[in-house]
């Protein structure tokens, strides 16, 4: 039985990304968009160890799972996706437990 997708906001960093013909590309690097709003916004993916970091928008994501992503770009097309080297204006990382306590001194 296949795993149920999940949210964007369940992405981890890390997962690894698949092209549309099921090979592996690269990794999330960071997830961005606004999590209040519920905007999904994109990836940004290392392709490999030597390749710069691109920018993947959200509407090549096809399936989200914690621990990978499949899209619908071909390996070429995701090497054509244009360099990115800027932080995202909104990244989605989940709070340890206990994150306010910690931030206050209250534990």
């Amino acid at each position: 039985m296949n795993e149920p997708e999940v949210s964007w906001k369940a992405i981890e960093t890390g997962a690894r990304v698949f092209a549309s013909g099921s090979e592996e590309i690269g990794t999330v690097k960071e997830i961005a968009g606004d999590s209040e709003a519920d905007i999904f916004s994109g990836l940004v993916v290392s392709l490999s160890r030597l390749s710069a970091n691109r920018f993947l928008p959200s509407e090549r994501v096809t399936a989200i799972w914690p621990d990978h992503v499949e899209t619908n770009l071909t390996a070429e097309q995701a090497e054509a996706l244009e360099d990115y080297d800027d932080p995202v204006a909104e990244q989605w990382q989940p709070r340890a437990p206990g994150f306010i306590s910690r931030l206050f001194g209250r534990r």
